[in-house]
C-alpha cells in the first residue's frame, strides 16, 4: 500500500513553520525575506534590484560611530604628564578626544 504524499505547497508550508518556530523576530524577517527572492528567482520572476533592500546588503563606508583606537605612546606620556600637572580627567578626555575611563585607565596608578 502506497503511503500518500503530500502536496509540496503543504510540505513547503509544514517545513517553513518548523524552520521559524521559535527565532528571534529579526532572524525571522531575513528567513522570510529570503523565502520570497528564492520563490521569486525559482519562478523566474526575480528582480534583483527592484527587491532587494537598501539597508540589507550594503557597504558601510562612514560608520555612525568615531573608531576606538586606543591612545599611541606619545599621547600616554601627554596624558600622564597633565594628570600628574593635576588637570582634571574630564579636561583631559576632552583634549585627546577619548573616553573619561580611557583617560583614568592610563593615569590611576600615578
Amino acid at each position: 500500500m502506497k503511503k500518500p504524499h503530500l502536496s509540496k505547497q503543504r510540505d513547503v508550508g509544514l517545513f517553513r513553520r518548523v524552520l521559524l518556530n521559535g527565532l528571534k523576530p529579526n532572524l525571522q524577517h531575513r528567513f522570510e525575506h529570503l523565502e520570497v527572492v528564492w520563490d521569486q528567482a525559482r519562478r523566474g520572476v526575480y528582480d534583483g534590484e527592484a527587491t532587494r533592500k537598501q539597508s540589507d546588503f550594503d557597504v558601510v563606508t562612514e560608520p555612525s560611530r568615531p573608531p576606538r583606537t586606543p591612545p599611541t605612546p606619545e599621547e600616554v606620556d601627554a596624558i600622564r604628564t597633565a594628570r600628574t600637572s593635576g588637570e582634571s580627567v574630564r579636561s583631559i578626555a576632552a583634549r585627546f578626544n577619548k573616553h573619561r575611563s580611557t583617560i583614568w585607565r592610563y593615569t590611576k596608578d600615578i
